[in-house]
């Protein structure tokens, strides 16, 4: 099994990314620089930081320091935090001498006189990053607030009283240094003479999982690097979800209006100069990295050994964007020896690649984590006795169908439960079908099977599915069965929905209607994929309400997602019958009257008939829905 740690072996072919960061850092003229790693939860970041690391290692005249903002987000002052660890390392670094040691003394001095200065932070100091003229016009009350924290006042002679920190007990403080933008400047005067004075050429900061942080945190540690610590010598390089990056801004502007709707993106921009995307895994990528991870199973962790089957695997392509197979023959040949085991093992990369590609859209941590309930799952076999008739690309198989196709799984499990033989019914009918669709003389090159004229995008899906070997029809699945009772896929809701969906989520789930109405024709446009991801996560946010006697917030935008959505009619009848019945508000019957298609209405009224009848029903509730009937 596999765990969620960063590598610096390079299971991704990300190496080269890593590499071309660090050049970039050797250019002088480019210095100070921010440069932006971006990707979604899981997607290699940590790893091109610690491949990053890696590399500066050989340098010995950098400093390189990783900053882990999760980590840090609980102290009273996450910049603050930064600042001082930036600090701490360099005084680590000094040379023979006094006068580096009173320059780090006196830079840990104004970090703790910047904590005492209360209105350090906030939209004053963000104004202070610097952004685009034309965005910051445009904030009501921004410049207003920044030029009475940041500018002398006028009022008071001269003299800016407002950041005005009394000097008494700090006699190191000279009085013209007791505002904020002083101590902004000396401080990074003297640390850039801390730097100078140093062993340091370069001082490197790898800035990680700054997406795992609450809002203030981000925009802290954002701050600290742009208004304190950017300064000659110094290179930051920040892995983050951009899209979380954004939302932390919006957060820390609560008012823009929809004409500065681009702001957090200004904001971006002006922080990170060089932003670099890693890209997700295609279907023959995510079958090389499946196929590397069981090797690395296979081979008992053995790091150095897999790292030269890497290694030569990349230098075996002739360009870096060939689309080269890691097949079994080059793998056993790096090895030296033939090992049948091992070839049946990474066979079940081809049966998966294809789906989790798709589904997971070429997550590696995802990919990771789906591999590690399925070994898991054999652990447990083998625990019950049950490792010689249970299979694992049988197990593979079926995993699929239950993780992206629960209902249909659940419908499976039941059939071959109540069978003596442990047979399916439903998957005899798939693949038979697809039997029947195969002709002997123009077998398909690939395991897709094409949708037919009239078929449903399900049915299609479903298909495919039946097509990837081995075939189960005839086989008895009780046991697999029996160790899947645990449902243990546990990938986070969040973390499902691409980018592109989160902001239509998260609008959603506020419950506020002018939120999310805005959204109306990007909801309407979604794809059925698309709207049942939505759906799912609105759903479970909807069953953790224990008071359904009035409407759940994340129901509102559940109902608005369903009214541009019509095909979701069925699924929200079934969500509402899972909701026990003595439990229902009155407000359920109007709200669900829009349902209009013939599947939804014929649910609907079969959910109704079943409350009228139901002695634990509301007689408000009952009330409403005769007179709704009529």
């Amino acid at each position: 099994m596999w765990n969620d740690k960063e590598t610096d072996v390079d299971l991704l072919g990300h190496r080269r990314i890593a590499q071309t960061i660090v050049e970039i850092m050797r250019e002088d003229e480019l210095r100070p620089l921010t440069v932006g790693i971006h990707g979604s939860w899981g997607a290699g970041k940590t790893s091109i930081l610690s491949l990053i690391e890696t590399e500066l290692g050989k340098e010995p005249d950098v400093l390189c320091i990783t900053f882990n903002g999760w980590l840090y987000q609980s102290y009273e002052d996450t910049k603050s935090a930064l600042m001082e660890l930036v600090v701490h390392e360099l005084m680590q670094k000094r040379t023979a001498g006094d006068k580096v040691l009173d320059l780090g003394k006196s830079l840990l001095r104004r970090i703790n006189w910047l904590k005492t200065a209360k209105v350090v932070g906030g939209a004053a100091l963000t104004a202070a990053v610097g952004l685009p003229a034309a965005s910051l016009f445009g904030l009501s009350g921004l410049l207003s607030s920044a030029k009475g924290l940041l500018e002398p006042n006028d009022s008071s002679g001269g003299k800016n009283t407002t950041l005005t920190v009394e000097t008494q007990e700090e006699p190191w403080l000279k009085e013209e240094e007791a505002t904020v933008p002083a101590q902004i400047h000396a401080f990074r005067t003297e640390l850039k003479e801390l730097i100078k004075r140093s062993t340091v050429e370069r001082l490197v900061v790898l800035v990680d999982d700054l997406d795992r942080c609450l809002p203030p945190s981000v925009i802290d540690i954002l701050e600290a690097i742009k208004l304190f610590l950017f300064v000659e010598g110094t290179v930051f390089v920040i892995a983050a979800d951009e899209d979380m990056i954004k939302y932390a801004v919006r957060r820390h502007f609560p008012d823009l209006t929809i004409l500065h709707e681009d702001y957090p993106k200004y904001y971006l921009e002006k922080l990170i100069q060089i932003p670099i995307r890693v890209p997700s895994l295609n279907k023959l990528q995510t079958q090389n990295y499946i196929r590397f991870l069981l090797l690395q199973n296979h081979l008992a962790n053995n790091k150095e050994r897999l790292n030269e089957i890497c290694e030569h695997f990349e230098s075996a392509r002739t360009t870096p964007y060939d689309n080269t197979e890691l097949t079994y023959e080059f793998i056993s040949e790096q090895l030296g020896v033939p090992d049948p085991e091992l070839r049946t093992t990474l066979s079940i990369a081809e049966q998966l690649s294809s789906t989790l590609a798709k589904e997971l859209r070429g997550n590696p941590r995802n990919i990771k984590r789906f591999l590690n309930t399925l070994f898991l799952r054999e652990r447990v076999a083998k625990i019950y006795g049950l490792s010689n008739v249970v299979k694992t690309d049988v197990l593979a198989k079926l995993m699929l169908l239950e993780r992206f196709h629960q209902e249909q799984y659940e419908k499976i499990v039941l059939e071959v439960i109540q069978s003596d033989e442990g047979h399916s019914e439903t998957i005899q009918r798939l693949e038979s079908q697809v039997i029947e669709k195969k002709k002997p003389e123009a077998l398909p090159k690939s395991n897709t099977v094409k949708v037919e004229k009239g078929e449903s995008t399900l049915d299609s899906v479903l298909r495919d599915w039946a097509n990837l070997a081995p075939s189960l029809q005839n086989m008895d699945l009780r046991p697999y069965a029996f160790i899947s009772r645990d449902s243990a896929m546990s990938f986070r809701s969040s973390d499902e929905l691409p980018g592109v969906l989160k902001t239509l989520f998260e609008d959603l789930a506020t419950g506020a209607r002018m939120t999310f109405i805005k959204h109306e024709q990007a909801l309407k446009g979604l794809d059925p994929a698309q709207a049942k991801l939505i759906f799912d996560q609105l759903k479970q946010l909807s069953l953790k309400e224990r008071n359904w006697q009035s409407r759940p917030k994340p129901m509102e935008g559940l109902l608005f997602l369903v009214h541009q959505q019509p095909s979701l009619e069925v699924r929200l009848i079934e969500l509402l019958t899972s909701v026990a019945t003595k439990d229902m508000g009155v407000w359920m019957a109007t709200a669900i009257d829009f349902v209009k298609s013939p599947e939804g209405v014929r649910a609907k009224n079969g959910y109704f008939n079943a409350l009228l009848q139901e002695p634990e029903s509301s007689p408000a509730l009952k009330t409403i829905i005769k007179q709704l009937s009529k």
